[in-house]
């Protein structure tokens, strides 16, 4: 590949429009380019099953130390495999290659045996990471990574006017916070399955892609247009790798090449519509834990017991156990306790323990 085509594939790759390559060049080293993608995801789920198994009490030793183990070498396996890029050596490369095979024997059969050891289930846990690794070589492919950091740059660069589309949204942000303050929604939450929970995310999150999608198409669609109409090539190729061409052939996009063009638009708006709902989801969140009571919240949901713990139940987040900031408090003042709670009058429902934690 000489330095000008390395420069055109890098200029096509730096937009977020790998289609737009042929498929000889997406294909190449699938499995080094595709390495830190698995090594990110195993990482996630290393941390995330060590701050689960603290969080619900049932940690034991030797699963904490396996699984802090590869959560190390996998969040610092895309460092390496870079470091040895960089190095540009016929043997560093080698060592990649070898680096990447090993991060993905290591997700699809480490996690497994660290989980719970040769058994029965290991090789259908076997089998189910091996999908996720082939999925991931498969998005490699599509040159999936491409079209995410660049929709990320762009909706960082878009991120200033986040502050400006909550104030206009703030009259409609007003009338959601009186059906928050309404027993029945509570209620809702409370007897919602998780299978359910996430159904109902799916359906919102498909009804959202899919006005994008045609919003986007259309806009892309006008934009298409408006520039056909120019026949000086010179102007349009203008600070691109191909800029020194005379006059190069114009052929009409790919369909996969005009799904590319879309997609990138569509993960980008995506991109800034997830950091607007976290917003809004952290000032729901503040406002719960001020505003609302436990004994409210109780009320509310009507939850008698919890399978851990007295009501309000905390929350699960994939094996997480988690609880509003207030109840964690309640429950966990061992570094304080409340004035009066260890007086012999105070009510037996707020008197500190002798550990310090409330027996509430």
């Amino acid at each position: 590949m000489t330095a000008d085509t390395r420069d055109v594939h890098e200029w096509f790759l730096g937009r977020g429009l790998p289609l737009v390559l042929t498929r000889r060049v997406r294909s190449r080293a699938l499995i080094v380019r595709s390495a830190p993608v698995v090594s990110g995801i195993g990482a996630l789920i290393a941390v995330t099953a060590l701050i689960a198994d603290f969080s619900d009490g049932s940690a034991e030793v030797g699963t904490v130390v396996r699984l802090a183990i590869m959560a190390v070498v996998l969040i610092a396996a895309p460092f390496v495999l870079y470091l040895l890029h960089q190095a540009g050596t016929t043997r560093s490369e080698a060592g990649r290659r070898s680096a990447a095979l090993f991060v993905m024997a290591l997700f699809v059969i480490g996690f497994p045996l660290a989980d719970r050891g040769w058994t029965g289930l290991t090789a259908a846990e076997v089998a189910g990471f091996g999908i996720v690794a082939v999925l991931a070589v498969w998005l490699t492919y599509l040159g999936i990574g491409s079209i995410v950091l660049w929709a990320f740059r762009f909706a960082w660069v878009q991120f200033g006017a986040l502050g400006t589309l909550m104030s206009r949204a703030l009259p409609l942000l007003m009338l959601t916070v009186v059906v928050y303050f309404t027993g029945e929604l509570w209620q809702l939450s409370a007897r919602m399955t998780r299978e359910r929970l996430w159904q109902t995310i799916g359906f919102l999150s498909l009804v959202a892609i899919v006005f994008m999608v045609v919003t986007i198409r259309d806009e892309v669609k006008a934009l298409r247009d408006d520039r056909s109409g120019q026949r000086d090539t010179a102007t349009l190729l203008a600070g691109t790798p191909l800029g020194g061409e005379s006059d190069p052939a114009r052929t009409p996009l790919s369909l996969a090449e005009q799904a590319n063009v879309v997609a990138v638009m569509v993960v980008a708006q995506a991109i800034q519509v997830v950091f607007f709902t976290t917003g809004l989801f952290a000032f729901f969140l503040a406002l719960g834990t001020i505003a609302i009571p436990d004994d409210v919240t109780v009320l509310w949901s009507a939850e008698q017991s919890c399978p851990v713990g007295q009501p309000p139940c905390a929350g699960t987040w994939f094996g997480i156990h988690v609880r509003s900031p207030r109840r964690w408090f309640t429950l966990h003042c061992s570094w304080r306790c409340c004035p009066g709670c260890t007086s012999p009058s105070a009510p037996a429902s707020t008197r500190c323990t002798g550990s310090g934690s409330s027996t509430r």
